[in-house]
Parts: C-alpha cells; structure tokens; sequence
C-alpha cells in the first residue's frame, strides 16, 4: 500500500502512542508477494527477503510501523551535506533510485566519487559474487587512493 510521507509519518506517530500505552507494537509484514500494506513494498525486496534466496534463521518478516515516524521524514540528500569522510557510491541503473543516488552523490563533499556497475536490481548487490566482487575492488581501490599518507 503506497502512502503519502506525511500519512506514513502520522501512522507511524500512532503506532508508537499505542505502543507506549499497551507496550505492544504494531507490525506489519517488511515484505510481500503482492506489495499491500508491507514496509518495502517491492516485488524485487519480497524475492529476496521473502524467500529461500535471503533466508538466515533469526529473520522475522515484520516492520515496527512506529518506524514510519522516523523513516518517513528521513532528509537522505540533506544529510550528504554534512558527511565529512571519503565516500564513494557504488551503484546501477537498475538498483533502486537511480536518480536520487545522484542527487546524492552530487551533494558530497570530496573526495566522493560514483561508479556505475551493471545490475539485474538492487537486491544483486546482495548477493551476486561476481557484482560484489567488482564492487568490492572499487572500493579498496577508491580508499586506497584517498587514505593515501600525504607527504
């Protein structure tokens, strides 16, 4: 079920008044088969977390909906502006919000880079040795680079 930020933050506000009352959260399912009223309402995130594929024995399938209170208002790009280390981001036309990721990248600070790798999704990062592996050798490369000592 999609909802407004401002829906999700009110329902989130209300679960934690109830919670804070009765001492029982509220959960809904994190992920779905068929989306509705679930955190990530993504097909790609249900494959993944909901089956076979991501499964680890400690795994519950819930969401604190008093979560939203805090999830939802959440200023991801405003945030880009005050981290102060070496950055680089590592990502896919195919992963989740492509677009927002360089909105993102584009508010670091330096030394900050982005490298765009090819992905079926965003859950590839997850698991895909051979995508893993590529990203894993930009990052060694980019820190290697950056946290140089400087004669």
């Amino acid at each position: 079920m999609r909802r407004r930020p401002a829906a999700r933050i009110e329902r989130g506000r209300a679960a934690e008044r109830a919670w804070r009352e009765t001492g029982v959260a509220e959960t809904i399912p994190a992920v779905g088969p068929d989306g509705g009223d679930v955190a990530m309402p993504l097909r790609e995130a249900y494959e993944f977390y909901g089956t076979a594929r991501g499964a680890v024995p400690n795994y519950v399938n819930a969401f604190a909906v008093q979560s939203f209170a805090y999830t939802a208002p959440f200023d991801a790009i405003g945030a880009a502006r005050l981290i102060e280390e070496p950055t680089l981001i590592v990502h896919s036309e195919n992963a989740l919000a492509p677009a927002l990721a360089r909105k993102f990248g584009g508010e670091l600070r330096e030394p900050a880079e982005m490298t765009w790798l090819t992905s079926s999704g965003q859950i590839d990062f997850y698991d895909d040795p051979i995508l893993i592996g590529q990203a894993a050798d930009l990052i060694a490369a980019f820190f290697n680079r950056v946290l140089q000592p400087r004669a």
